[in-house]
């Protein structure tokens, strides 16, 4: 293809352009980057340098450490040693003033003949004389009584366990009889298979009985319980005390009339009393009427008596109480030697003594052998007219035995 040559090829100049300007900015690029080398070049000496300064800094710090430290150690050493010589210079002496003491006493001993008096003895020895210990006061007829009425109270306490089958607890030391108690006494723990797993420390121990419960209670009171090496204060004592507190342990289906013949000392005036009945009240016309005040209020739930065996001295003996809710179903059972009724601001007390619990199956004795039921909606008044024993006297009661029962046959 001809072309004109006036005419200037475009395409050409435009590729010679591109290819002078690539030429360029290559060498620029290749410009800078030779000085970028050159500049690293001369810079990289100087932190090297540095960096090495300040490495035998360090080392000429450790080094000054060490020596110091070295230094210190053997001040120490050397002062271990100085004690050391002046600890054995002491035990020279004093097994030296020691032999010197014993040297003398045997000087003195062997002066002294075997048939000198002690205090001559003594005085040469350089002892001051000790004073004769006063012999203890022979004992009384009532002293010697109660030592020897404590060690049969102790035996029969040991019988006793051993008849009702309680292999859980041993009686070690019983102490002596006092008013109410007998101590203070110490018993061995034992486990299933006979093995010993502590023991009970405490100064006093009593009895509690319920005959109608068929439950004995003993009470241990101000002691501790020791399991593993470890004291363990009884519940509700006296914070910080050792011997504080009270542990009692129930023994159920029990007959206590055995232990109330054997040990009548350790219990109180209330189990002794054999007596249920003294004759002077209607026994069924007490218990009908007390039934009729218990039922009277059922929203809730009430109370029945369901077995009395007497009254003596205003305090209903052998009772048996039930608690039915509001649909008659039964709740639990109580079982007591004796019941007091009594009227408060905020209505009617029943207070029960020495008895037992029985709820689900299972039988609990009162707490301190006491257990309180409030009666908050009774009418005060209504029982006050009732002529119930403690409220008024068998002599103006209508349920006292002066008056012919209602139904019975005059003579």
């Amino acid at each position: 293809m001809r072309t004109n040559p006036g005419i200037v090829d475009v395409s050409l100049l435009a590729r010679s352009l591109t290819v002078l300007i690539a030429l360029v900015a290559g060498g620029l690029l290749g410009a800078w980057i030779v000085g970028s080398l050159d500049s690293t070049r001369a810079q990289s000496p100087e932190p090297a340098e540095s960096a090495d300064a300040e490495l035998e800094k360090l080392r000429r710090e450790h080094e000054a450490e060490r020596a110091s430290w070295a230094e210190r150690e053997r001040e120490l050493l050397a002062r271990i040693s100085a004690l050391d010589l002046e600890l054995v210079g002491i035990t020279e002496e004093s097994l030296r003033r020691e032999q010197q003491f014993l040297s003398i006493n045997e000087s003195y001993t062997a002066l002294a003949s075997s048939e000198a008096p002690r205090e001559l003895v003594e005085a040469m020895m350089g002892l001051e004389p000790e004073p004769e210990p006063e012999p203890p006061p022979e004992p009384g007829p009532a002293e010697l009584y109660r030592i020897e009425r404590s060690k049969e109270i102790g035996r029969a306490l040991r019988n006793l366990l051993l008849v009702e089958g309680v292999d859980s607890l041993v009686l070690l030391e019983s102490g002596l009889l006092e008013n109410g108690f007998i101590g203070p006494v110490v018993c061995r723990l034992v486990d299933e298979r006979g093995r010993p797993v502590g023991s009970l420390s405490a100064e006093r121990l009593r009895l509690e009985a319920s005959r109608a419960g068929r439950t004995l209670t003993i009470v241990l009171e101000e002691g501790y319980e020791r399991r593993g090496g470890e004291k363990i204060p009884f519940e509700d004592g006296e914070p910080g005390a050792l011997r504080s507190g009270t542990r009692r342990i129930l023994l159920q289906q029990v007959d206590p009339d055995p232990w109330i013949e054997r040990a009548p000392e350790l219990f109180g005036p209330e189990s002794l009393a054999p007596l249920v009945d003294d004759g002077r009240w209607h026994v069924f016309l007490v218990h009908r009427r007390l039934n009729e005040l218990l039922e009277s209020d059922p929203a809730s739930g009430y109370w029945r008596i369901s077995g009395l065996g007497g009254v003596v001295d205003d305090v209903l003996r052998t009772v048996e109480l039930e608690n039915l809710d509001r649909n008659g179903h039964l709740v639990r059972r109580l079982l007591a030697d004796r019941m007091t009724i009594e009227l408060t601001d905020k209505g009617v007390l029943l207070r029960l003594e020495d008895g037992v619990q029985l709820t689900g199956g299972r039988k609990h004795a009162f707490l301190d052998g006491r257990y309180r039921i409030f009666l908050p909606s009774a009418d005060q008044e209504i029982w006050s007219a009732a002529g119930l024993p403690g409220l008024v006297e068998a002599k103006e009661s209508t349920l006292g035995t002066h008056r012919t029962p209602p139904g019975a046959r005059q003579r």
